[in-house]
């Protein structure tokens, strides 16, 4: 096999530790699978140790995805992260998604934004999320599942998307408290926050209190949240990634620290693959909040 060629003059190259960071991946397991993949193929720098081009760490945070959605190596490092890349079945881009994919491939930040207020204005905020910015979101996944859009591109759409809403809760949330009290919260490496904003804005727009937790907090955390603020809603956001093997226990730890009129949500990523556990409300996209705010408040 020849050396992989050098990349060009100025390209910054990361070295093993910091892949390991970034990825997630352990150096003894990027070391196997370049033995018996061929892949990742780092270069060596002065002191001979592994470095490598962004396009290869790159790849490897989207393996790290899939590997932990289920997709074996061997079916990824076939032809170095191939078809398996592909999205699910699901129907083509509108045009006008398309149109949208395209200027967030191209950096049009200000175009996107000004597209995204004109939107906003015809839509009206609630509606502006389920009917264009959570299907546009599905899009440019699937965009990036299919090799037509780089993972930064990806990155960068979800950034400016959270930035945006998170300009607009001011405008919704209620100058009173508001009833039920959700306490929000992400589970897993790769939950989405722009999933969170959104279900966070609908939630405020129905003036519902909320009290976002953010990401990387222990189910045990959430819940002692939940009590101390009276809150009736736990939502939590799953990421794809989430181990489903973990999921019941995940669940389980969560409940024993509830009360029994609490109610368990759960969306995200990790919602749209999972099956119902018992005693847990599956939200599996936007459009399905408000539907479960009215039927949680025709409990009360």
């Amino acid at each position: 096999m020849s050396p992989p060629a050098p990349p060009a003059p100025g390209v910054d190259l990361t070295p093993i530790t910091d892949v390991e960071r970034l990825t997630g991946i352990r150096q003894a397991t990027l070391r196997a699978w370049e033995r018996r993949y061929g892949f990742p193929r780092p270069l060596r720098d002065s002191h001979g140790e592994r470095v490598y081009p962004p396009d290869q760490v790159e790849r490897l945070q989207a393996a790290q995805l899939l590997i932990r959605a289920g997709v074996r190596p061997g079916q990824i490092f076939a032809g170095a992260i191939p078809s398996v890349l592909q999205p699910p079945a699901a129907g083509a881009p509108s045009p006008e998604q398309q149109e949208l994919i395209a200027l967030v491939r191209d950096y049009r930040v200000a175009d996107l934004h000004a597209r995204l207020l004109l939107r906003l204005m015809d839509h009206g905020l609630r509606r502006f999320i389920t009917a264009f910015l959570a299907p546009l979101a599905l899009a440019l996944e699937a965009a990036w599942r299919a090799g037509a859009l780089p993972l930064r591109s990806l990155r960068l759409f979800r950034q400016l998307a959270s930035a945006f809403l998170q300009a607009r809760l001011a405008t919704v949330r209620s100058a009173r408290d508001g009833w039920p009290r959700a306490v929000l919260a992400a589970i897993g490496d790769d939950a989405d926050p722009l999933e969170a904003i959104m279900a966070e804005v609908i939630l405020a727009s129905l003036e519902v209190d909320c009290i976002p937790l953010g990401g990387g907090i222990p189910p045990q955390e959430v819940a002692a949240a939940a009590a101390d603020t009276g809150a009736a809603i736990v939502l939590l956001y799953l990421g794809a990634s989430f181990p489903r093997r973990s999921l019941k226990r995940t669940i389980a730890s969560l409940q024993a620290g509830l009360g029994p009129d609490v109610a368990l949500w759960i969306g995200g990523a990790g919602a749209r693959m999972a099956a119902t556990p018992s005693g847990v409300l599956l939200l599996p996209s936007p459009d399905a909040i408000e539907a479960a705010v009215l039927a949680r408040r025709g409990k009360a």
